[in-house]
């Protein structure tokens, strides 16, 4: 039975008969209720202007097109494409590269297409199209396709046709999407907010203005531990460990001092630490020390440490250091070559901030504090409907039964 496929796999799992049988559903093999095509790019590949080409570039995280990133195929090449031209209702589905597996759903009634390593799913008369999508997004169906992943970088033919889905009667699917779209909705409200949001300091021109190289210590001085015990516990935080755009973060892992090799960047419980290196700088990468080992950190030689003065507060000088206005500063002024570059010391120093009094800085930051607060409600949102999602979508699956 192997054999009459043409094709051979040595992963066991591929030929397992027993995944996701549970389902009260009929079974149906993706062939019978979609097609599965590709698409192409023109000789030496997309240009700047043109017809959208969708790859898994185009497509985010949550599935979404991203039309801020698209790159582009002519209109002649577009008008010769005999495959790949996408139609509103279009499940996409990246066949090769890192991403393989990523999906998305094209909602648009426009001339667009998907390059070569993009699949279009486009359901039949037997299946919704958001149905579609919601079954092929399931971890489920992500776990069924692992085993059709193969070769050196990872990829999927139309093999995958043969993965069997649930197919509930149209009725009960549409009660399903109808679910899930309500769903869904909550969570593109909650998420707009949350990448939205901004904190934002009304400054008033009364107050001083000072360089932050004046305001703040940068990179204290190791020093400062000299005559320290060499067993001391002490937090080590490397760059992944460190939030994007989060003002707090906390110590993980702990190494003694005398583990700590001499490269690694040393701050205190309340100093202000900021990516200075790409891409972690342009994401926002910084955040205020809490809850190191005995009041100690180490971490990456890629921080620049910021300890505030008695003039002003850890949280003032990070609402104003970990801003998209200091980034768009001091991007220009980065040096290095190629994709790593960084921003060099003296332009942090010399960026100037304004320092009100601490009564007006505390003010100020409690009223952000709150602000944030009700964005992280968003943020538990958004983390508690899309496990409705994965539940209603696991429930055709027979998952939780």
């Amino acid at each position: 039975r192997i054999a009459e496929g043409g094709e051979y796999n040595l992963s066991g799992e591929r030929y397992r008969e027993s995944v996701a049988r549970q389902s009260n559903w009929p079974m149906a093999p993706l062939i019978e209720v979609a097609t599965i095509e590709s698409g192409s790019r023109q000789k030496g590949g997309a240009v700047d202007s043109g017809i959208p080409s969708i790859g898994g570039e185009q497509i985010d995280e949550n599935g979404a097109i991203r039309f801020d990133k698209m790159k582009f195929v002519s209109e002649d090449h577009f008008r010769s494409m005999k495959k790949g031209i996408l139609q509103s209702g279009d499940v996409l589905l990246v066949k090769d590269g890192a991403t393989t597996g990523k999906s998305g759903y094209f909602s648009y009634e426009m001339p667009a297409a998907v390059n070569e390593h993009v699949f279009i799913i486009r359901a039949n008369d037997a299946v919704l199209p958001y149905y579609l999508y919601a079954t092929i997004r399931s971890g489920t169906f992500q776990q069924l396709l692992k085993p059709y992943i193969k070769g050196i970088i990872g990829g999927v033919s139309r093999e995958i046709g043969n993965i069997e889905i649930p197919i509930p009667p149209l009725e009960g699917q549409r009660e399903i999407v109808t679910e899930i779209e309500g769903y869904q909705r909550v969570i593109d409200g909650a998420r707009a907010v949350v990448e939205n949001y901004r904190p934002h300091i009304e400054v008033d021109p009364k107050w001083p203005v000072v360089e932050i190289g004046k305001a703040c210590t940068v990179n204290p001085r190791k020093s400062e531990l000299a005559g320290l015990d060499k067993a001391t516990t002490v937090s080590f935080v490397p760059m992944s460990d460190m939030g994007e755009n989060t003002m707090f973060f906390f110590s993980k892992d702990s190494k003694r001092l005398e583990e700590v090799g001499t490269s690694y960047t040393y701050f205190k419980n309340d100093d202000v630490l900021i990516a200075k290196v790409t891409p972690c700088f342009e994401n926002g990468k910084a955040g205020i020390a809490k809850g190191l080992y005995n009041g100690i950190g180490f971490g990456s030689s890629e921080f620049y440490v910021l300890r505030p003065s008695d003039a002003a507060l850890p949280e003032w000088i990070f609402l104003c250091v970990a801003t998209p206005a200091f980034r768009a500063w001091a991007t220009p002024k980065m040096t290095g070559t190629g994709g790593l570059q960084r921003v060099p010391r003296s332009v942090i120093e010399n960026y100037k901030i304004p320092i009100p009094s601490l009564a007006t800085q505390r003010a100020i930051i409690a009223e952000i504090e709150a602000e944030q607060a009700l964005v992280e409600g968003n943020r538990e949102l958004i983390e508690r409907f899309e496990k409705k999602i994965r539940d209603a979508v696991g429930r055709v699956w027979g998952e939780g039964e």
